[in-house]
């Protein structure tokens, strides 16, 4: 099952956190927002330690170096609103007695009202105490698909055209890559050619 269709069955399902894995941070996020444009789900709210909730007008700046407070929003916002709260390198905190006490406690409301906690992490860290609560999720590297378009996304912000066959070989060339590693690789290659070219896929490998 692809990444998608498993989050959105998850959610479907109410599973209170999910927990993802990946150096793609940025695309997570951005697969994630896709995601939820299909379920209906419109408030969603992003957390990270140094700029606490970033996102949202009403609470920018919320809980900012304080990760208890982080999971005090979850509990104080209304229950009528479906809504995702995305924690970066949240899995960090979880070894601490106040936030695994707190997420234990929180897990009944979340079974009860349409809130999810995604924590995204670059690790798979999860203390024995929170095992069964949380669901890990499995985020793969770029489908074929997603490269073609990141490649044709970036040809058209050059202005330049691109034949398919060298397309198709560029492709091929970038599995196996993250899409960061892939715009840094094709940055190089701008920054040393100009362009996009026949050298850009012998760096590539």
């Amino acid at each position: 099952m692809v990444f998608t269709e498993e989050f959105n069955l998850l959610l479907k399902a109410r599973y209170p956190i999910l927990y993802i894995s990946s150096l793609e941070e940025d695309r997570i996020e951005y697969t994630i927002r896709k995601c939820i444009k299909k379920t209906g789900i419109k408030s969603i709210y992003t957390w990270d330690f140094v700029e606490g909730y970033i996102n949202n007008p009403n609470n920018k700046g919320f809980a900012s170096k304080n990760p208890l407070q982080a999971l005090e929003l979850v509990e104080k916002l209304t229950g009528d609103t479906p809504a995702i709260f995305i924690l970066k390198d949240f899995n960090k905190f979880l070894s601490d007695v106040s936030i695994s006490r707190k997420l234990r406690n929180l897990i009944r409301i979340l079974k009860t009202q349409p809130k999810t906690l995604v924590i995204l992490a670059t690790e798979v860290t999860i203390p024995i105490e929170l095992f069964d609560l949380i669901t890990c999720v499995e985020f793969t590297l770029p489908t074929t698909t997603e490269i073609r378009d990141e490649l044709k996304r970036l040809f058209n912000s050059l202005n330049q055209s691109i034949d398919n066959d060298f397309l198709e070989i560029l492709v091929r060339s970038c599995q196996g890559l993250s899409i960061e590693r892939i715009r840094r690789a094709l940055s190089k290659s701008i920054a040393k050619y100009a362009t996009i070219n026949e050298n850009t896929r012998i760096s590539l490998n």
